[in-house]
């Protein structure tokens, strides 16, 4: 068992804010964001030079059953039928109650987004769910994205922006939505589809001038920038490079955080508490081990400092790690191995079909 650490001297603490953050992932933004629209004093702590994590990578879309901007456009689906597909799906496992609570609060959680901050999403449409012959499954309705941003808002932070990986980007830096795809493809085809491929690539000639890529965002990326934007607005710091690397404990209470900068440890004091949300451990090798089927896979599409820190700090402290939950936590997709002109090697995903 880890021991307590002894108490300290107010004066020991090299900072003191109300809730600590680990990780700018969007979990962690979400909760460093609301947080900061409470009134709380917060401060984020990232271990990389970029924040985004995963999700920044991602298509950026949220499963929200009975979401209220499927509801405006048309679509009708109720927690109700979701928890069926749920149930059907997992059954009665150890995060019924999670899942229950999800499903309740999960239309709130947005509108509470989408009404206090720049946070702003939008109805996917036909968006089927994985396994569509189950009882309570929706093939339209449950799914909302971001909606598209403009990243020059965020000046010289836009270079704070974990970039989508090079394979999905077109001509070498622009990004392309699910519906930007047609007109694309099919730009001769009418005048309509001539006239948004050609603002696309206007719009992406005159972004090249300054920034190493496109600044019209979209998906994962355009997410991860609303919420940065929206924490940058609310006067939320974040510290690049700085991973957590223990807790405070006084008391059997959690009363903060040491986090590392500059190679050197910096002790956070954390009023309300700190909050774990360093993404998940594509990239740790012992807890692919312990959490995933054999055999192990080799490769993850994770962020590559998603490591399982969060989850090896929690664990010092005796937090219970419910290996039901995590038994198959991943997303499986065949990937390619690609080779990039900087000779590094990548990763590129082939979910063209991923859709029941």
């Amino acid at each position: 068992m880890r021991q307590e650490q002894p108490a300290r001297a107010a004066d020991a603490w090299d900072r003191e804010v109300d809730l600590l953050v680990a990780g700018a992932g969007a979990g962690g933004m979400t909760a460093g964001l609301v947080a900061a629209l409470e009134g709380l004093d917060v401060l984020v702590c990232e271990k990389a030079e970029q924040l985004g994590g995963t999700t920044a990578t991602s298509a950026g879309t949220l499963w929200i059953p009975g979401n209220r901007q499927s509801r405006d456009v048309g679509f009708a689906d109720t927690a109700a039928e979701a928890r069926r597909y749920l149930d059907s799906l997992v059954g009665n496992s150890t995060t019924k109650d999670l899942r229950d609570a999800f499903l309740a609060t999960g239309p709130d959680a947005i509108d509470y987004l989408t009404a206090r901050s720049d946070v702003q999403f939008a109805p996917c449409g036909r968006h089927p769910d994985y396994q569509s012959n189950r009882p309570g499954a929706a093939v339209a309705g449950r799914v909302i994205m971001a909606r598209e941003f403009d990243g020059r808002l965020l000046g010289r932070d836009f270079a704070r922006l974990r970039p989508p990986i090079p394979e999905f980007l077109v001509l070498g830096g622009m990004m392309v939505g699910k519906s930007d795809i047609p007109p694309l493809v099919h730009r001769f085809a009418s005048l309509a589809n001539f006239r948004h491929a050609a603002g696309l690539f206007w719009r992406y000639c005159r972004d090249r001038l300054r920034y190493p890529r496109g600044t019209r965002l979209v998906m994962g990326n355009a997410l991860i920038a609303r919420f940065y934007h929206s924490l940058r607005k609310a006067g939320v710091p974040v510290l690049f490079g700085a991973p957590i690397a223990d807790l405070v404990m006084e008391g059997g209470a959690v009363v903060g955080a040491v986090v590392t900068q500059d190679g050197k440890p910096v002790r956070i004091r954390a009023r309300s508490g700190v909050v774990l949300a360093t993404g998940g451990y594509g990239h740790s090798a012992e807890f692919r081990y312990r959490f995933m089927p054999s055999p192990t896979p080799e490769r993850s599409l994770a962020a590559e400092p998603n490591t399982g820190d969060g989850i090896a700090i929690a664990a010092r402290y005796r937090a219970r790690i419910d290996s039901e939950a995590h038994g198959s936590g991943a997303f499986w997709t065949p990937v390619s191995v690609t080779h990039r002109k900087d000779g590094a090697k990548g990763l590129f995903p082939h979910l063209v079909y991923d859709r029941a």
